[in-house]
């Protein structure tokens, strides 16, 4: 009976700390993690870091997992698996130890690398900074206060939450402009196919007699010849567009640069205002609900906040708070907030309550979000699409104009 239990073991390398406090690393073959932290006890060692050998011939020439860097939404499901896992009353060590057993590309690798710090006496937070790469100073401060305050679920939940929010307005951003940018590209192509391949076999037709053309056909014929002549360097253009573009998806990026693009129309802009004022109160009350000072949280959002206007204005909040205006005060007069929230913001410092009453004006600005978002992209699209099909129909006419200019010149 022991021998089909023999064979289905496998190596593992681990990391221990002996009796004595020294540490050692080395090889045990066990049938699974659990089994191997068995044995390594039984021989006197504490653990501090098991995992599967690597198979040196399938992994050689490529990079390794654990050194790719993760990116934003790689940060965001780990921190969303935490604030699972440990809100199921589920240790941090044994929550990273799952996620480390996993085999969905760098996460694992990257949970194994943080467990092994916490357990060598490192905090969470550095770990976070180190291993995971995150630098949000909402995140990070949500998480050093649940280290001392020991409410570590709701705080990954809450730093979770406003990750996965960052996330969805760029890809909410990105996926409704995806369509109609396919459109315009697929449009632009096919115009430029024809006055490419398709014009110049006319032009012999019309030469010296250009004058006779309609001013839209000679139009076509100009912009057809110029097309011909750098056809050569806007393939190549498209090509390297196409490129970096499936480079930058590669590294997390694409999407993020479209809507930065996207952010420079007024509509657009409008949107992403509103979700930076809800990001700004939801991180807000987090961090007043972790017991942290309104002047602290203050400095701490205005370091995960990017340049522009609202920057400018929480650094006038935050220099009037420290002069001893009331919150509700230093808002209405840096002038960038919905009458409705700062409502919300004097009602909670009224009952007391701040820290509730900035999260439910969050809230309203989400849903105020949502909406500005999409009545953008119900009006954008087909306004869009009647863009391109008038591009098309200018275009064909055109084209067909000057084909019944040439047969009128042959005849």
């Amino acid at each position: 009976m022991a021998e089909p239990a023999l064979q289905s073991e496998r190596p593992f390398v681990y990391t221990a700390r002996t009796a004595g406090g020294a540490r050692k690393k080395g090889r045990v073959t066990a049938r699974d993690t659990a089994h191997a932290t068995q044995k390594l006890r039984l021989d006197g060692l504490y653990p501090i870091d098991i995992k599967a050998a690597q198979k040196t011939s399938a992994s050689a020439g490529k990079t390794p997992v654990s050194k790719r860097k993760l990116t934003q939404r790689n940060q965001a499901d780990l921190i969303t698996r935490l604030a699972k896992l440990t809100t199921s009353q589920i240790p941090l060590d044994r929550a990273l130890s799952i996620i480390a057993e996993g085999k969905d590309g760098a996460l694992p690798a990257v949970a194994g690398k943080l467990r092994v710090h916490i357990r060598e006496g490192g905090g969470l937070v550095d770990g976070m900074v180190t291993h995971l790469g995150i630098k949000d100073a909402a995140t990070l401060a949500l998480v050093r206060g649940a280290e001392v305050s020991g409410d570590l679920p709701q705080a990954l939940r809450t730093a979770a939450d406003i990750l996965q929010q960052r996330l969805m307005l760029v890809r909410r951003i990105g996926v409704g402009l995806l369509y109609p940018g396919l459109l315009l590209l697929v449009a632009l192509l096919s115009i430029g196919l024809i006055m490419i391949a398709v014009i110049p076999q006319f032009r012999p037709l019309v030469e010296g007699r250009m004058d006779m053309v309609p001013l839209l056909g000679r139009m076509i014929f100009g912009v057809s010849a110029s097309l011909s002549a750098i056809w050569p360097l806007i393939v190549t253009g498209l090509i390297l567009v196409v490129v970096t573009l499936w480079w930058l998806h590669r590294q997390g990026k694409a999407v993020p640069l479209i809507a930065r693009i996207a952010a420079r129309l007024p509509l657009i802009n409008q949107v992403i205002w509103r979700n930076q004022v809800m990001i700004i109160l939801h991180s807000l009350g987090a961090l007043l609900r972790r017991e942290v000072t309104l002047s602290a949280a203050l400095q701490v959002i205005l370091s995960s906040t990017p340049p522009g206007r609202i920057k400018t204005a929480m650094t006038q909040v935050a220099s009037d708070i420290e002069t001893g205006q009331a919150l509700s005060q230093a808002l209405s007069t840096a002038d960038f907030m919905s009458a409705g929230a700062i409502e919300m913001v004097r009602i909670g410092e009224e009952t007391g309550d701040l820290a509730g009453m900035i999260t439910r004006a969050a809230d309203e600005m989400r849903d105020a979000a949502d909406r500005d978002l999409e009545r953008f992209l119900a009006l954008f699209q087909p306004a869009l699409i009647i863009f391109v099909g008038l591009l098309v129909g200018v275009s064909l006419y055109a084209l067909f104009s000057a084909i019944v200019a040439v047969n009128a010149i042959a005849f």
